[in-house]
């Protein structure tokens, strides 16, 4: 299998379980040195480095405002070596009773079956709506 293949098919095991609200294959992925850019100039918009500020100031404060699971369904997956993107929508409710289905493009570089780099874009004015300030 060549590094394409078998990124996307990590890729497209993660997206998978994130269809089912299951992000355990894709959070396993995760570099300890992941950087994770947040496209856009929101308050939802970020650059964090390091897995510990990714599940502190991203992950963490998106799912206090989600209420349930948050369903990401992959349309398209593309792989290029060490890049991957996809094309994704999200459905989730808040905890206020909001709609969050958000329409996203993920670009993931990995190494060594790993994530090491993510550019998130997204429609941030829809997440400072739906989910207040990040």
């Amino acid at each position: 299998m060549t590094q394409t293949e078998t990124n996307r098919a990590l890729i497209t095991k993660a997206y998978d379980g994130l269809a089912k609200g299951d992000p355990t294959h894709f959070t396993a992925l995760f570099d300890e040195n992941i950087e994770w850019r947040v496209m856009g100039s929101s308050t939802w918009s970020k650059h964090l480095k390091g897995l510990e500020a990714v599940e502190r100031d991203l992950v963490g404060p998106l799912f206090a405002r989600i209420d349930g699971p948050y369903l990401t369904t992959a349309e398209l997956i593309l792989a290029d070596g060490d890049r991957v993107a996809v094309i994704a929508k999200g459905n989730a409710a808040t905890v206020d009773g909001a709609r969050y289905d958000n329409d996203y493009c993920f670009v993931f570089r990995l190494e060594a079956g790993k994530i090491v780099e993510v550019r998130e874009y997204m429609d941030t004015i829809l997440a400072d709506a739906a989910l207040g300030a990040g």
